[in-house]
């Protein structure tokens, strides 16, 4: 665009037409057109600008009223031939290119009303008002609209009593505008005003939005600007006096102010006098004076405003000051979560939560965070306070966080910049080259938050004697647990036989020995089973099921877990569970579920997925967590879900006894192994980091769905020394599941009558029907049942459906051999049979 142009000179009626020829050149548009211009701008400025003719805006400025309502922008667009900046307004409904009515707004007079006694610089274009901000942060940076060739076009009243100086682009057509603007300040009855010397020997052109010149710093300009300054005080106290002696609108003005100082009784023997030298009616007279004391009361309001403010950034307990804007809560919010952010217990686990240290037990746990409990946080770090009238004044009023800025933060995940919470852990963390890292805190590796790691001796290169060692070790403290398989020998000074730990571990005992180590390294795994402790039905009270879970998670994470039972029915257990699951604790331990088949989505999905989902108490939003507890569960006569039996390790305890709990042990258990924790530990850790240096050397078991890098770290090297595989018993759990074993009758029934035969519901044999439908609820339950079981494998069968070819002919069933059956499911052997595709529907029992 051409030097000197005046970009907001109106568009001519050719749409085509160049915005860069001077004002004298460009038609002016009528005042019709003018007066079509919408200010403030009714509808929002759009996201993205872009001009039919030069694209996308590379900047775009906002100019704003003295309250902060947009008005209209300025957009810039780099083009092949230059720079072209243009006027935006909203005119016809919608926002157009053209320039608004004379005279025009000013920008920045949203900061030139909020800071009434700063001084004023007025600077060339808005990219260089947008730099003096930050070098002259003492003023208030302000331009006018259409370049050089526009400053008459400006509104320039609102500087009226202020102290301005004008800072000109260092070139001709700059100094002259500068000069324009200073004479159209003085009109306006400004109470003083200064032009900034520039060095002409500064690059031409140059504006303070340019690079520094050369040798020139920052304190160099402010000297400038200072010096303009003491020149315009020079000039005397009667400088706007002389201009309003020459110019009838400046005279108008200044006297227009002075009557807005008088009382009533000064300007009832003024205003004759007044309305005579000016030439302007009494009402006319009355109605500038009100509309000044207007602006004058505005104005003192923000200046009380800010002097009410209190000067230091906190208060006298070091608490940050937290400005309520009423008319911003959600503003307030954002900021409030800054200062929320830096609160060393707030974490991020699918929500806000607190970590504190449970007064009875010390163990650490996470709760959400609730509204109040928000309140609580920000009243600890910050000290909320807003503005309130005191007669004509405004005075500052500390006051409690509003519950609304409370749901606001909570509403807001994007805000909150919380650190993330994988959960807490006693255990060292763990790393898959077998370094062991004994964090004490937060660990920003592993999310998680460490505490109460003992002091461990574990060698740094064990060898298989040293591993060997270690477990001897572990089987030793264990030894007095009545594992269900395991050889029994006398020990001195016991009065009950223990586990002979000369021979090799026997299931139920290495299942143990799992287990353990799995608590161990559960912070550092992404997904592990859990842990089953079980005992028969009606002799299996007092055997020590939750002793022994106390005794692993003792060693594991130095304190006996805090046990919870399933509740009434199936949603309290899951209720419980997902409340358990966001506190983030070590443990997740269930007590006592005795003649129970246990079946859990919450709990299956936290044990094998990661991040798992869950549903918050009393809402219908879902959290993503990343479950870290080493799960427990105890009870009599407990059965597994089918769903359930492969995320578990099953640990049977007979006494043989039918009052097991009438034994007699020396010592307590628990409070020794928390005395003894560090060696237990370290023991642990040694056949843990055994296992890691060899690596690929070690023999895998049996494949665990999901569970690869448990089975590397903590089952593979168990077995390399002796122990057995817990992943065999799971087809036992599996076939002790009641539903598999009513399917499995089922299908025993339906071969013993039908052989492989397709037939349909209605010509099932009674003997069938009666173990598919025992209540006798009729063909439609029948039906449904049967279909629901097709392509679903048990008992050494699988069921196929048979999709007729008409419309309304009936599915037809039938039965394929597969495999051997088990003699849990089938009451006995079975020879190897073909085993037959199930289709897509398949589904594995």
């Amino acid at each position: 665009m051409a030097d000197g142009a005046d970009v907001f000179a109106p568009l001519p009626d050719d749409a085509a037409a160049s915005w860069d020829r001077p004002r004298e050149a460009a038609p002016r548009s009528s005042a019709k057109a003018s007066a079509a211009v919408a200010m403030p701008a009714p509808i929002p400025l759009p996201d993205v600008i872009r001009h039919r003719h030069h694209g996308t805006a590379s900047a775009v400025w906002r100019y704003l009223d003295a309250s902060g309502a947009l008005l209209f922008a300025v957009a810039r667009f780099d083009t092949p031939g230059g720079k072209e900046v243009l006027p935006y307004v909203v005119a016809a409904g919608g926002w157009r290119w053209k320039a608004p009515p004379s005279p025009r707004p000013l920008y920045g007079l949203d900061a030139l009303a909020a800071r009434p006694d700063a001084p004023v610089l007025i600077a060339e274009g808005e990219k260089a008002a947008d730099a003096a901000v930050g070098l002259f942060p003492d003023h208030v940076a302000m331009t006018w609209p259409g370049g050089s060739n526009a400053p008459q076009l400006a509104d320039w009243s609102p500087l009226a009593g202020r102290d301005v100086t004008v800072w000109p682009d260092n070139d001709a057509a700059g100094r002259k505008a500068a000069d324009a603007v200073a004479k159209a300040l003085a009109g306006a009855g400004a109470a003083s005003v200064a032009v900034v010397d520039v060095p002409e020997d500064w690059p031409d052109g140059w504006d303070v939005a340019d690079p520094l010149p050369e040798g020139v710093t920052p304190d160099r300009l402010r000297t400038l600007l200072a010096e303009a300054g003491a020149a315009a005080e020079e000039s005397g106290p009667d400088a706007e006096d002389a201009d309003a002696a020459t110019d009838p609108a400046a005279a108008l003005r200044l006297d227009v102010a002075r009557a807005a100082g008088m009382d009533a009784a000064e300007y009832a023997t003024s205003r004759r006098a007044l309305a005579r030298r000016h030439g302007v009616s009494l009402s006319d007279l009355d109605a500038m004076r009100t509309a000044r004391q207007r602006d004058d009361a505005a104005a003192e309001r923000v200046r009380q405003a800010e002097d009410a403010a209190p000067p230091p950034d906190v208060d006298g307990r070091g608490r940050a000051r937290l400005y309520l804007d009423p008319a911003d809560l959600p503003d307030v919010a954002r900021d409030l979560a800054g200062h929320l952010a830096r609160i060393p217990h707030l974490f991020d686990r699918g929500g806000p939560v607190r970590l504190r240290e449970d007064a009875g037990t010390g163990a650490m746990t996470a709760d959400p965070l609730t509204a109040d409990g928000v309140i609580a946080e920000a009243h600890r770090v910050t000290r909320p306070w807003r503005y309130v009238r005191a007669g004509d004044a405004m005075k500052v009023l500390d006051v409690t966080l509003p519950d609304r800025v409370a749901r606001l933060y909570l509403a807001d995940p994007t805000a909150w910049g919380l650190r993330p919470l994988a959960g807490i852990a006693a255990a060292p963390l763990l790393h898959d080259d077998g370094t062991i890292h004994g964090a004490e805190g937060y660990d920003p590796r592993s999310r998680m938050w460490c505490r109460a790691v003992p002091a461990l001796d574990v060698p740094a290169e064990p060898s298989e004697d040293d591993a060997r060692a270690a477990l001897l070790t572990l089987r030793r403290h264990l030894r007095t647990f009545a594992f269900a398989d395991a050889p029994r020998a006398r020990a001195e000074g016991i009065a009950v036989e223990v586990v002979d730990t000369s021979r090799p571990p026997a299931a139920d005992e290495s299942a143990a020995l799992v287990a353990l180590l799995t608590a161990v390294c559960r912070p550092s795994l992404p997904l592990a089973p859990g842990a089953v402790v079980r005992a028969p039905p009606y002799s299996g009270s007092g055997t020590g099921k939750g002793l022994l879970v106390r005794v692993l998670c003792g060693i594991a994470f130095g304190a006996p877990p805090s046990a919870m039972t399933a509740g009434q029915d199936a949603a309290e257990l899951d209720k419980r569970l997902t409340a358990a699951l966001i506190g983030a604790a070590p443990v997740l331990f269930l007590d006592n579920l005795n003649a129970t088949a246990l079946k859990s989505d919450v709990l299956a999905s936290a044990i094998t997925e990661s991040p798992a989902e869950v549903r918050r108490l009393g809402r219908s939003e879902v959290v993503r967590l990343n479950p870290s507890a080493f799960v427990a569960i105890t009870g009599n006569g407990l059965r597994l879900s089918e769903d359930m039996a492969r995320r578990f390790l099953a640990v049977e305890l007979d006494a043989g006894l039918e009052d097991p709990e009438a034994r007699a042990f020396p010592g307590d258990i628990v409070a020794d192994t928390l005395a003894d924790r560090a060696r237990l530990l370290s023991a642990a850790l040694t056949v843990w980091r055994w296992g890691r240096q060899r690596g690929a050397a070690l023999k895998p078991g049996k494949p665990m769905g999901s569970f690869g890098t448990w089975a590397r770290w903590c089952r593979d090297p168990l077995l390399a020394l002796g122990c057995q595989d817990p992943a065999v018993r799971i087809a036992e759990a599996k076939a002790a599941d009641p539903r598999r074993q009513a399917i499995g009758e089922l299908f025993a029934a339906w071969w013993a009558t039908h052989g492989t035969a397709e037939v349909t519901i209605a010509a099932l044999a009674d003997a069938v029907k009666v173990i598919a439908d025992p209540a006798g609820r009729g063909r439609q339950y029948l039906a449904t049942r049967i279909a629901g079981l097709a392509g679903t494998r048990a008992g050494g069968f699988v069921l196929m459906v048979h999709r007729p070819e008409g419309r309304h002919s009936p599915d037809r069933y039938s039965l394929r051999e597969t495999a051997p059956a088990s003699p849990a499911s089938m009451g006995g052997d079975a020879s190897p049979r073909e085993e037959p595709t199930a289709g897509p529907w398949g589904a594995e029992l």
